[in-house]
């Protein structure tokens, strides 16, 4: 993609496809003098030899820098090298360059990006698109401001839905780099009697969009080289190294190991062993009616039966929350999420999961409650489901006694094994259950098996070795049951032998 401006020079524009270090910036610079000083027709005539000798004793100077390489003109090095003349952090470090190195003076030099020659470039490039009517499309879209109100009653003004140029140029990020030619006159000592210098290269990098900005573009010396009012003519070359074969394979292998990781953060999802069964269950505590006291919380035991395994947290309790006055009835709100996953045999059903709650009420004075118990035998069978379970609270016979030491220390923990809400036979006759409130509940249940056919993975290969196993012994049995089937057919065949040879008598 190519402009031209007021000068008749091509702005050139490159996407990059490698790193912005790997280009080489080359000049190609020749006086312009030796073409105008070409002999007439006669003379070329006379002596042609030597016009011909003039013109290729024309010298051509080129010079190389890499991205963001710094080279001194002399007025740099006279001013850097005194160190009183250095400010800025910047002009200290080029101080201590040319202080470590001998550096030599160019008429051609670079400015680099800390050196802030030229401002940045305030319009911002779009990424070509195949057809101009999505280009247009993109580009007023992106325009568009949708966080704000399309009509507002102050003003009847649409211009607010639109962004400035400068507000969308502001969020990239420019590194630049200007290729420079002095001009500048000196006397005899060198020392600077007026500074002059053209540009003859500027680059800007878009760190964002990793595209190179090229004025004036790549051209050739022989066919259209760029001119300079002193005299000269010029041209720019760019070299885009390539990777080589090495470099390119250890770049893949590095993008093809970023590219797992970020694949397992977004994909969690993993084929279960073969012969297992996996198991995700989603608990929601919703929210709990008619209890006695406010500010509640509830606690949550989970007892996993030994057919499944799970490395999950397996107690846990909600926030507290306080009584809803919007209802008739006191109701209090939790909404606490619990996950579980699973892992069990693929040929059997697993036995109930056994869950507890406990219902705990706080107070001002710091004492806490027990307001109810409740159990659910959970079967994770594929499903939603969502439960209204009754909870009940244990009671000391002597209800006055009972009371009294709930009033004032908060009572006593009546069950110490909470199996005794799976078997009420196996209560103590210290004390008795009374109903209080309800709690609601809601869970849902998703079972995956491996595919028929599954190539499991090389970390799975142990999982396999059941199968591998079952197969074996399915080959016993085969073996057997052939060697059944010769001993049966032995005397048969015997007797069919007989049979022939008296066939042949």
């Amino acid at each position: 993609m190519n402009n031209f401006d007021r000068n008749n020079k091509v702005t050139g524009v490159h996407w990059l496809k490698s790193p912005i270090k790997n280009i080489s910036i080359k000049i190609r610079l020749k006086p312009h003098e030796g073409i105008k000083t070409l002999p007439k027709f006669e003379t070329y005539k006379n002596d042609s030899n030597s016009t011909i000798q003039q013109v290729e004793n024309i010298k051509i100077e080129e010079y190389e820098f890499q991205w963001q390489e710094k080279a001194f003109s002399l007025h740099e090095i006279q001013r850097y090298s005194d160190v009183h003349n250095c400010i800025s952090e910047n002009e200290l470090t080029y101080h201590d360059l040319l202080e470590d190195t001998d550096y030599q003076p160019s008429k051609i030099f670079t400015y680099i990006h800390h050196d802030y020659h030229l401002p940045m470039p305030v319009n911002k490039i779009k990424k070509p698109t195949s057809g101009s009517d999505i280009l247009n499309l993109n580009s007023c879209l992106e325009k568009l401001n949708l966080s704000e109100k399309v009509f507002r009653e102050d003003t009847s003004s649409m211009a607010h839905l639109f962004r400035s140029e400068e507000s969308i140029a502001s969020d990239e990020k420019w590194t630049s780099m200007h290729v420079m030619y002095d001009n500048s006159e000196y006397n005899e000592d060198s020392q600077l009697l007026l500074k002059q210098e053209t540009t003859l290269l500027s680059l800007y990098h878009n760190v964002s969009l990793n595209y190179l900005i090229v004025s004036p573009d790549v051209n050739s010396l022989d066919l259209n080289p760029y001119q300079l009012e002193t005299g000269y003519e010029y041209a720019v070359d760019l070299d885009f190294e390539r990777l080589d074969g090495e470099e390119l394979l250890v770049l893949l292998k590095k993008l093809s190991t970023k590219w797992e990781k970020r694949h397992k953060q977004l994909l969690k999802f993993a084929m279960p062993p073969l012969g297992r069964r996996h198991y995700c269950v989603t608990l929601e505590i919703l929210s709990a009616t008619d209890f006695d006291f406010d500010n509640l919380y509830v606690e949550f035991h989970i007892k996993v039966p030994e057919e499944l395994q799970c490395s999950d947290v397996l107690h846990g309790r909600t926030h507290i929350s306080k009584s809803n006055t919007n209802y008739s009835e006191k109701y209090w709100n939790f909404g606490h999420l619990v996950e579980l996953n699973l892992d069990g045999p693929l040929n059997i059903d697993p036995p109930p999961l056994k869950l507890f709650f406990e219902i705990i009420s706080t107070d001002w004075w710091g004492r806490q409650r027990t307001e109810g118990y409740s159990y659910l035998a959970l079967t994770p069978r594929p499903g939603r489901y969502s439960r209204q379970l009754s909870c009940s609270r244990p009671e000391e016979l002597n209800h006055c006694e009972g009371e009294g030491r709930r009033f004032f220390v908060g009572g006593c923990h009546l069950i110490r094994d909470l199996e005794v809400l799976v078997q009420p036979q196996l209560q103590d006759a210290n004390f008795k259950f009374t109903t209080t409130g309800n709690l609601f509940i809601r869970w849902s249940t998703i079972a995956q098996s491996p595919l028929p056919g599954f190539k499991p993975a090389p970390s799975q290969v142990s999982h396999s070795s059941a199968l591998l196993r079952g197969a074996e012994a399915v080959l016993r049995q085969y073996r057997r049951a052939r060697a059944r089937l010769a001993e049966a057919t032995r005397d048969f065949n015997v007797q069919e032998t007989v049979f022939g040879s008296d066939d042949d008598d």
